[in-house]
């Protein structure tokens, strides 16, 4: 994996309605290397693209997806109020995203959120959808989830979300895990030089473009943004 590379946030979330696939087209115009999106799945089992469990803050529905079949949630519409060009998206199928990815050449981060945390068949499931992609890796806060991921295909990358009281802050090299995702405000100390010793790959979300610290952490090599655009003219 090369230095500096831009993932964008749920898609280009900084100008489109995040995890829609006009987020993840956004995303390719703008430069970015990859996309990172999260995974929830419907009663019935299918797998969505959608951050939330609980579907009031993007269609209006005081509802949770776990508890709405496939067909129900492929009628709804996401967005915000408001804003007439930001509404009406429909919640993309993670197939299709996958399948989008692979068509441009885009890495991918796929987040498994509540939903399917500790789901084996689930897992086996989204291992099918990325095979053979070249650059893909599987995060979680979950570290559980992380680790039927290994069992299943220990060659798949395995990134562990991390914030300051889910893990052992003084003993990071003992997580069985590829990489760490930690928001930018944990790069101080005494967070910043564990991350930094831990001997994983290190990748920063909550990152603006505006940050002044971003040409001077060589120890991180991939970057979470809404904003790739930015993040792309900061690193050429």
């Amino acid at each position: 994996m090369s230095d500096n590379q831009i993932f964008a946030h749920r898609g280009a979330s900084g100008s489109h309605v995040e995890n829609t696939m006009s987020a993840f087209k956004a995303a390719v115009r703008k430069g970015a290397d990859g996309i990172e999106l999260d995974v929830q799945q419907s009663s019935d089992g299918e797998l969505f693209v959608i951050h939330d469990e609980n579907l009031q803050r993007l269609t209006g529905a005081h509802q949770q997806i776990d508890q709405l079949t496939a067909k129900e949630l492929q009628r709804m519409k996401v967005g915000r109020s408001g804003s007439r060009w930001m509404y009406g998206h429909s919640i993309p199928l993670l197939f299709d995203v996958v399948s989008f990815c692979s068509a441009h050449r885009m890495a991918l981060n796929i987040e498994l959120k509540q939903t399917v945390y500790r789901q084996r068949e689930v897992i086996q499931r989204i291992l099918q959808y990325v095979e053979g992609l070249d650059n893909v890796h599987l995060s979680s806060f979950d570290y559980e989830t992380m680790q039927l991921v290994r069992e299943e295909e220990e060659a798949m990358e395995t990134a562990l979300l991390v914030k300051k009281k889910t893990v052992d802050w003084a003993d990071l090299p003992s997580y069985d895990v590829d990489a760490l995702h930690f928001h930018k405000r944990l790069w101080r100390e005494p967070y910043q030089s564990a991350l930094a010793a831990s001997g994983k790959t290190l990748r920063m979300y909550g990152v603006t473009g505006k940050e002044s610290f971003l040409l001077s952490c060589p120890e991180v090599t991939g970057w979470i943004t809404d904003y790739p655009k930015r993040l792309r003219r900061k690193f050429g």
